[in-house]
């Protein structure tokens, strides 16, 4: 605490600092040419003085102490000339607007946005940035089939997506997890409703956006909780343009799987009243059908005899039938209180319903074949012990709210910035039930031999005795081994306050902004899990259809049931009420509702100071920021087949000192060399710190919560340079490193190997006493990141006239990774992916805009499962992905724009597989979508 409140007072004294009396302002803004749409990112330069500013979101630019006098003010805008205006500063200081371009498209003033528009909007932002950072400009959203947020990062260097169901969930930055790397809506921190921190972006909406900004090096002033990046989504604001703008968007989806339509609209209405009061709306919703067909496995091993791998767990088969909807609002009021003071209101509320079919069947006791079965190449043949049917009905919603008030006061050359915000995210599983049935014994009735071909690992064929495959699919063989029903919510909420201040002065003839601040984020995360278990006497044949998926994608026929509508009747009759009944199963039930539970609140407190410093071509950021961390956190222990739990409480502090620096050299206007460094902390994933104890019902294994989990924390290099050889292409070249302490792996031990950073205070001796093994979250000493990141954006008509209108992007990240576990195996780092690139190919000239692109990750690490240095290695891996997207849109009229996208064109799957290709984790296909739309402008 006391370094937090020294650097802030040290940055109090610097700000102190006095500057000439005699120095005035000069302000203004940059809009298009037809005064309507601020420019941001444009840059303003003073020629005598040899200073620069770069304008803000609305176009404004502000100089502080100018000294009286005549001076050359000229703006700088990619895709523009530039244009110079002679002023006279007075005592009083003075107003000086630029309108840029005059070979842009409009529509009753207002601009007309596409590819090419778009392009031009992120390079600006992306070149006057004093820090490494990448844009999507607000023109560019939607110019991509792009339902989230998700999929519109994935255009980004270096950045690329998870996905589930087929949509974009969460996002990687330079091969970078998703829990790695911070996110927030107009700067406020955005919760995520999972026991993870990696924030959920399926649900929110781009078309509710303005804009999306990604700074790859922090600067004090920003949380500092990021290794990989950070995320800023910005709403739309009344300012953004004069007067009034309206905008509609009706479209529909068809999937070649579900074989349905999907409809989705937006509206969104903004208006600036005299220039003081601005109202900015805008509403989403979406109803989208999803259908997809897995299998998967749930273990793999090696035969030592023969060298093959093999499944040796279970084998499933999954349908999913999902019906997603979306509710999106954003309101954002903005008051110009005077002269000196802006106040703005900024909220948003998402609501996200996931509604669920799943259907399964599930070849169980794999392993058989190790004793009784045979293992070749290509695949396992043995004599069948159980299958289950089982279907999962469910309707989970999620929520996420923001809310931020605050405002800026500008005085001469002080500027104080302030904001209080809530937010708060949910995820409610309530509104479901699981429900399988069993063929048990099968090998005692059927001796016939049955298994699987997997010479085609990623869909295995099942192959041997009919009669057997017979009666898999016979389901009156079946009964109810569980019904369950759970009631699982999830609340993420934070109260966070900051003020910021800053003070333009001069030391000696260098300009110089000093910046100091203070913030506290006050966060409870809360997980409250009720399963309930069931199980009655009932056959599967009163509860089956007896009929089978169409347009079924696996190599083997999958059943409709058991039928989610036939099941659905049995929640009347189990359900919290009913646990009382004999058929209810207390012990598993009060297992697995506790063990999940826990509280933590965490709280953060930060103070940083810096400095900008304009020396001549270079500007340097230098600071440093002060983050205090507290947790208290409340978990269970729990034991398999007992009816008691105790309580865990425990408690946890500590301080991170991040200084930083970030460089930027103008050699000339049109070449640019970058350098960073930024210290970083990432805290501990609740799920992995949350104090909860589980203990089988023999008591000799445990997997524990570890409390005493130290936070990762990076040092982070970046070295670039940026070539712009014409006003609308890009050359860049970048090398960025990570070295990382205490990452945090997955490990499993001997209790007498169990390293004294792993917390088993408040576990009762007697308990603790019996346990053999202990399988918990460890930090590792060191982990290191090498990886470089290479962008050429290129108007193709600068080469040629016959190919005027024509824009080719693309970027490649290349990076290498290493981790050493305790035991000295080296691994890759979790779920680094070593190659993402992105190309894409437009056309946008008079009514027409098109583009293709690709976008490509490689695989990485998702999951650690083998420790041992000696023996063959079959951790989970993610495989590579190409996706290919393509859009085409008409501009019918000055209003009216028709579109036509296509997603996963290539009908790409997702496949997981264990050690190498040949054994299969898990494998998805989604189909292609193609989207059917229309925009109206006013």
């Amino acid at each position: 605490m006391n370094r937090l409140f020294t650097t802030t007072a040290v940055a109090g004294a610097l700000i102190a600092m006095a500057s000439p009396a005699t120095a005035q302002v000069i302000k203004g803004k940059v809009t298009d040419v037809s005064g309507s749409a601020g420019l941001e990112g444009a840059i303003v330069t003073i020629t005598e003085l040899n200073r620069s500013v770069s304008t803000n979101r609305f176009g404004e630019y502000r100089f502080a102490n100018i000294p009286t006098g005549d001076y050359k003010v000229s703006v700088s805008y990619v895709g523009a000339k530039d244009v110079t205006s002679d002023v006279t500063v007075p005592a009083a200081g003075t107003t000086l607007n630029f309108s840029v371009g005059g070979d842009v498209r409009y529509l009753d003033n207002v601009l007309v946005v596409g590819s090419t528009a778009a392009q031009i909007g992120a390079i600006n932002q992306q070149r006057s940035a004093n820090s490494i950072i990448s844009v999507i400009d607000s023109d560019g959203l939607g110019n991509f089939p792009d339902t989230t947020v998700a999929d519109s990062l994935s255009r980004v260097p270096g950045l690329s997506v998870q996905t589930d169901q087929g949509e974009g969930r969460y996002i990687s930055i330079r091969g970078i997890n998703s829990d790695l790397i911070g996110a927030s809506i107009n700067g406020v921190r955005t919760p995520s409703p999972e026991d993870r921190r990696g924030v959920l972006l399926d649900g929110v909406p781009s078309d509710l956006l303005d804009g999306i900004e990604v700074q790859k090096s922090l600067t004090p002033d920003l949380d500092a909780d990021s290794l990989g990046g950070f995320v800023n989504m910005k709403t739309i604001s009344a300012f953004d343009r004069d007067g009034r703008f309206i905008r509609a968007k009706l479209e529909t989806r068809y999937n070649d799987i579900t074989q349905e339509f999907s409809p989705k609209g937006t509206l969104t209405y903004s208006e600036a009243f005299a220039d003081k009061f601005g109202v900015a709306l805008s509403v989403n919703y979406q109803d989208l059908r999803i259908e997809a067909h897995n299998n998967e496995t749930g273990e793999a091993a090696f035969d030592d005899a023969t060298g093959f791998g093999y499944m040796n767990d279970d084998y499933e088969q999954r349908w999913y039938g999902l019906n997603r909807k979306r509710l999106g609002f954003v309101a954002n009021f903005d008051w110009r209180m005077s002269e000196s003071t802006d106040l703005y209101l900024r909220t948003l509320l998402n609501n996200y319903e996931d509604d669920e079919v799943r259907n399964k069947l599930e070849f169980r006791d794999l392993d058989d074949v190790e004793k009784k079965g045979t293992i070749s190449q290509f695949g396992i043949s043995l004599p069948l012990n159980e299958v289950d049917a089982e279907v999962r009905v469910r309707k989970e919603t999620r929520q996420i709210q923001t809310v931020a008030l605050g405002g800026k006061s500008v005085f001469n050359a002080w500027t104080f910035d302030y904001e209080v915000s809530y937010a708060y995210a949910e995820e409610d599983d309530s509104d479901n039930h699981d429900v399988t049935f069993r063929f048990k014994d099968i090998q005692d009735n059927f001796p016939g031999l049955v298994g699987f071909n997997t010479k085609n690992p990623a869909k295995p064929n099942l192959v041997g005795d009919s009669t057997v495959i017979s009666a898999i699919y016979n389901p009156n063989n079946y009964d109810l081994d569980a019904f369950e029903r759970g009631y699982t919510v999830n609340e993420d909420t934070e109260y966070a306050a900051r003020f910021d201040v800053a003070y333009d002065s001069i030391l000696g003839n260098t300009p110089v902004t000093w910046k100091g601040g203070l913030k506290l984020r006050d966060r409870e995360k809360i997980r409250d899990e009720d399963i309930l278990y069931f199980k009655p006497d009932l056959n599967l044949g009163n509860y089956a259809t007896n009929s089978f998926h169409g347009n079924w994608r696996m190599n083997n026929p999958m059943p409709t049931w058991p039928s989610p509508g036939l099941t659905t009747s049995l929640r009347s009759l189990y359900n919290k009420s009913t646990t009382s009944d004999p058929d209810f199963d207390a012990k598993g039930s009060f297992f697995d509702s506790q063990i999940a539970d826990y509280n933590i609140n965490e709280k953060v407190l930060a103070g940083y100071g810096m400095g900008t410093f304009e020396f001549d071509k270079l500007t340097l950021i230098a600071g440093v920021r002060v983050e205090k961390t507290d947790v208290d956190m409340e978990g269970r222990i729990v034991t398999e087949d007992e009816l008691t739990a105790a309580v865990r409480k425990v408690s946890n502090d500590y301080t991170n000192v991040l200084p930083s620096i970030n460089a930027k050299y103008e050699f000339t206007d049109r070449l640019i060399g970058r350098a960073a460094y930024y210290g970083a902390v990432v805290r501990p994933s609740f799920g992995d710190m949350a104090p909860f104890v589980e203990l089988n019902d023999d008591q000799d294994e445990a997997v524990v919560g570890n409390t005493n989990l130290d936070p990762y924390t990076a040092d982070n290099f970046d070295l670039g340079l940026e070539f712009y050889p014409t006003d609308l292409s890009v050359i860049s070249f970048g090398i960025f490193y990570k070295n990382i302490k205490d990452a945090i792996f997955e490990n499993t031990f001997d209790i007498a190997d169990v390293p004294g950073s792993v917390d088993l205070s408040g576990i009762p001796t007697a308990i603790i006493g019996g346990v053999e093994e202990v399988t918990t979250f460890i930090n590792v000493d060191e982990s290191e990141i090498l990886g470089v990141e290479f962008n050429y954006v290129q108007d193709l008509g600068d080469l040629s006239e016959m190919l005027d209108g024509f824009l080719f992007s693309g970027n490649l990240t290349l990076s290498d990774s290493e981790s050493t576990l305790p035991n000295g195996r080296t691994v890759p780092f979790l779920r680094q992916s070593d190659t993402i690139w992105n190309i894409a190919l437009g056309y946008d000239k008079g009514p027409w805009d098109l583009r293709i692109s690709a976008n490509y990750r490689g695989e990485y690490l998702d999951e650690l499962l083998d420790t041992d240095p000696d023996e063959r290695v079959l951790d989970r891996y993610t495989d590579n992905r190409m996706l290919v997207e393509a859009s085409a849109k008409y501009k019918w009229n000055d209003h009216l724009t028709l579109y036509v996208e296509g997603k996963n064109l290539t009908d790409e799957p997702e496949y997981y597989y264990f050690g190498s290709e040949r054994n299969l984790s898990q494998y998805d296909e989604f189909g292609r979508t193609f989207v059917f739309g229309l925009r109206a402008t006013y």
